[in-house]
């Protein structure tokens, strides 16, 4: 046997052999694609902590290569192959066994040197460059090659390696072959740990095909989030899955005390470390994020610089988060499972790395961090004391801090002690204001007892007055729950008490009250609205003359809602106009805050017929109000939805109303429901009622009804008006209109002696439309005019259009009256703001119906007057014809358009086109 045979021989081993997958693959054509470029670079890099699927990947694109005409040299490297010599006897083998018996003579050769020479490098080089053939040389596991010379050399190769051959490495940690050098002359191809991580689509392909695991998507999204797209780690936990009868149980096993992953990592990444390699693992495990100063003082040591650039050579699951290589994070299954072994094995210490960790966030300004690991530390009153320090910059109101900061605050909170809270009235108030809209009232009631029971044992003499600004603010919050209760008289009672306890200077505090006890007037049994606006005006100007403009801003927009109730349209406008321009931020921006009034200025909008316009502006306001950063925010949104609502009602667009409302309902399921009672009355409960009516859905309002009458109408004053005008609409809509009265006249009364006219224009409009349906002309156009008096000065549309085409015969009846005493311009514009397409049609005569028997002229006169509301008394006055004769018009007209009541032919005709709509007709 030859020499060089002898060699083969001794190498036959697995270390050539492509690996098989260990377990099932999952398709990734997305980096396979990016493996299918390394001919175009001398090295591709692929460079992963342990788990990501490194091996698998280039073992299935190895095996696909030979289709692409490239010569596939695969070498599995171990920690004996550090040896230079042997390190190249394997490389050359592995070319030889593609093309045998090419590289047998450099193999010979190199079986006389210790080092690989530049020499045998260099003949290797053109050997390369002659060859017909392309070579992709795969070296995986490089990580365990630490010997310089092997570097060395390997260098070499690189720096002078023909486009015949392309390395590709797989490694867990970078390897020192000045890959910086490499990347400037674009010789390096990198696929890292970003690009190996698995998307949903391939955990999806992964658990469906290899495991054979059908997982919902979200299940999956969860699955890829919470793994960083490990592709090992969800590998291990198909495994212990058929343990488990509902696979949903997976989310639980996603952590890093679950027995594979932490035996996983113990076995294959901590033991095989250094002892303070395991140590600064262990003890720093307790850290979000890392940075060399932040260990040395949890370690209470130094060098921690060189140790994380140390772990980030090794890719021992840590994460640089800057270019400066300052911070860094551990990858999340990682920290979990070092956490977890560090309280297995060091717990007693644990609190004390914590507590640690917040000294050190809390001396750089860090508060979060450092109440984060101080309530870790179970340092209840320095966590205390770090919530409150938070608490001021961060809200010294609800407005003006973000919904996340506000759940973490709350979060904070949650955590201290009941002793340890009943010592910090600020904190006790604090939780009770942010869980005001979604917390039972008696939890917050019980919070601001601590607060008035601490800081009333005080003497007087020692109150300072940042405490009783603090009591203020408490007894404000509670006026904000007896108001929305209904309890008016105690509201007003508990604003005028915090008034007199805020500071002159807290403008904060007593915008805030004022704008209650304006709510109180308006919600609750004070009832009178223009007291009410009155009040909300000078909560405007409090609100201004504190300065930020997020609180102006919300302070503006329920004032402006105020108005409406009030009727003030023209007002309520100008405030919003102030409004808009407030809410202008440099760069054209908009500020957030500005939703709330854009929302109301869209709904005057609608009032005003104006709909392309109210639309285009609600949806705005809705995109502006879901990106508010005050716990009101949600009250805004719900309310830009029942504008929206309101909005496609009148559009006549049903679908898209019942998805607004939809919306609105989704969104207020987190709200209380006091204040959910509240909103939904106030906002959408008579627009959903008119919804269902208009939908077809007559039953469903039918059984809300009948449910409203068992349970009893609320016990807040307004929101049982809301609820009253609502059930007059379900009776008209039953055709029960003496029922409908008996109960408009109950809450026509309140709502005119609370001087909400714009519920009184609503009240008298359904008043009309009941005694029109008890066929009492006279008294049914005398509600329609009392309504017309009140909605002409502030130009109500909508109102009266809404109610449909009853209502415009009433208008139609009540204009030929009133023409009798002059003009009647108001009146014009309502009617023409009916039927607009039948107007449309009207102007093309040319396209009008023809009807199989026309009408006669006489007829086309008495269907004229028909639409003008006229009785058929009228009608022969008019003519001069005998009442019996104009009874044989119209049913003739009846027969020929194919319909049975004056209604119907009314419509019928505009539908078809029948009118004659000049000014001299119908003076529109």
């Amino acid at each position: 046997m030859d020499t060089a045979t002898l060699i083969k021989s001794q190498l036959l081993t697995t270390k050539f052999f492509v690996p098989t997958a260990p377990g099932p693959l999952v398709s990734r054509p997305r980096l396979i694609a990016l493996l299918n470029q390394s001919h175009k670079f001398p090295l591709t890099l692929v460079s992963a902590p342990a788990g990501f699927g490194k091996t698998t990947l280039l073992a299935t694109w190895a095996q696909s290569l030979s289709l692409k005409h490239l010569q596939p040299c695969w070498l599995s490297l171990d920690e004996d192959d550090n040896d230079p010599r042997l390190f190249w006897t394997y490389i050359l083998s592995a070319l030889d066994q593609q093309q045998p018996e090419r590289f047998t003579p450099l193999l010979m050769e190199l079986q006389t040197q210790s080092v690989p020479s530049n020499h045998l490098l260099t003949a290797l080089i053109n050997l390369l460059a002659e060859s017909t053939e392309h070579f992709v040389l795969i070296l995986d596991d490089y990580q365990v090659i630490t010997q310089e010379q092997v570097h060395t050399t390997l260098l070499y190769l690189l720096a002078h390696l023909p486009p015949q051959l392309c390395i590709v490495l797989s490694t867990r940690a970078d390897p020192p072959l000045s890959l910086s050098m490499l990347r400037a002359y674009q010789h390096l191809q990198e696929i890292r740990t970003e690009q190996l991580c698995c998307t949903a689509e391939e955990t999806k392909t992964f658990f469906d095909e290899a495991m054979h695991i059908h997982l919902p998507n979200e299940t999956v999204q969860e699955v890829t989030a919470r793994t960083e797209g490990w592709l090992v780690g969800m590998q291990l936990l198909g495994l212990s899955l058929p343990g488990y009868a509902d696979p949903a149980t997976l989310l639980e096993e996603i952590s890093g005390d679950q027995r594979y992953i932490l035996d996983y990592l113990t076995e294959e990444v901590l033991r095989r470390q250094p002892q303070e390699v395991q140590t600064f693992l262990l003890y720093t495990s307790i850290l979000g994020q890392l940075s060399a100063s932040l260990c040395d003082a949890v370690m209470e040591q130094t060098g921690s610089q060189q140790m994380l650039h140390r772990l980030e050579r090794s890719n021992l699951f840590v994460v640089s988060l800057d270019n400066k290589r300052e911070w860094y994070r551990y990858h999340a299954l990682f920290a979990e499972a070092l956490r977890y072994r560090l309280e297995q094995t060091q717990g007693d210490l644990m609190l004390a790395f914590h507590h640690r960790a917040s000294l050190w966030y809390a001396k750089h300004d860090q508060a979060t961090q450092a109440i984060l690991h101080a309530l870790r530390a179970k340092e209840w009153l320095w966590a205390a004391d770090l919530i409150e320090r938070k608490r001021l910059p961060l809200v010294a109101h609800t407005w003006g801090a973000s919904h996340h900061a506000l759940a973490l605050l709350q979060h904070w909170i949650s955590q201290l002690p009941t002793e340890v809270m009943h010592a910090r009235p600020l904190l006790c108030n604090t939780s009770a204001m942010l869980l005001l809209v979604t917390a039972p009232f008696s939890m917050l009631d019980s919070w601001l007892d601590v607060v008035e029971a601490t800081l009333t044992a005080l003497p007087t003499t020692q109150m300072q007055q940042e405490q009783a600004d603090l009591l203020g603010a408490a007894i404000c919050t509670r006026a904000s729950l007896r108001g929305v209760e209904g309890d008016g008289w105690t509201t007003l009672t508990l604003c005028k008490q915090a008034l007199s306890l805020a500071s002159a200077d807290n403008l904060r505090l007593r915008s805030q009250t004022l704008l209650i006890q304006a709510l109180a007037y308006y919600v609750a049994s004070v009832n009178d609205a223009k007291a009410g606006m009155q009040i909300a005006l000078q909560a405007v100007s409090l609100a201004q003359e504190a300065g930020p403009p997020a609180l102006t801003l919300n302070v503006m927009g329920s004032a402006a809602v105020f108005m409406t109730v009030a009727g003030q349209l023209h007002e309520a406008q100008q405030l919003t106009q102030q409004a808009m321009l407030l809410g202008q931020q440099p760069g054209g921006l908009i500020s957030p805050e500005m939703g709330y009034p854009s929302s109301l200025r869209a709904d005057i909008l609608r009032e005003w017929n104006k709909l392309d316009a109210a639309l285009s502006l609600v949806e705005e306001a809705i995109t502006l109000c879901k990106q508010t950063t005050s716990l009101s925010s949600l009250i805004y949104v719900l309310y830009g939805y029942s504008v929206l609502l309101r909005v496609y009602l009148s559009r006549g667009e049903l679908d898209a109303a019942c998805s607004a409302l939809q919306q609105f309902e989704a969104s207020g399921m987190s709200m209380n429901q006091p204040f959910y009672s509240l909103t939904h009355a106030h906002f959408t409960i008579v627009d959903q009622v008119r919804l269902w009516v208009a939908c077809g859905e007559l039953d469903r309002a039918i059984r809300w009804a009948k449910n409203l009458d068992l349970k009893g109408l609320h016990s807040n004053p307004f929101v049982r008006e809301r609820e009253e005008a609502a059930l007059v609409r379900v009776l008209l809509a039953r055709h029960q209109p003496n029922l409908a009265l008996e109960r408009l006249e109950r809450v026509l009364q309140k709502a005119t002696t609370g001087q909400r006219w714009r519920h009184v224009i609503e009240m008298r409009l359904l008043q009309a439309l009941a005694h029109q349906m008890c066929q009492k002309e006279m008294q049914a156009l005398d509600a329609l005019s009392e309504a017309l008096r009140l909605a002409e000065p502030e130009g109500y549309i909508r109102s009266f259009v809404d109610e449909g085409a009853p209502m415009e015969s009433l208008l139609y009846r009540l204009r030929r009256q009133n023409r009798k005493h002059g003009l009647t311009p108001y009146l014009d514009t309502l009617l023409a703001a009916f039927q607009p397409e039948s107007k449309a049609q009207a102007e093309e005569p040319a396209q009008a119906y023809q009807l199989p028997e026309p009408l006669s002229k006489r007829e086309q006169e008495v269907l004229q007057l028909l639409a003008d509301g006229v009785s058929n008394q009228e009608i022969a006055q008019e003519l001069v014809i005998a009442i019996d004769t104009v009874k044989r018009h119209v049913s003739h007209i009846y027969s020929k358009l194919g319909v049975h009541n004056r209604v119907q032919a009314v419509q019928q005709a505009r539908a078809l086109g029948l009118f004659d709509e000049s000014p001299d007709i119908r003076e529109v």
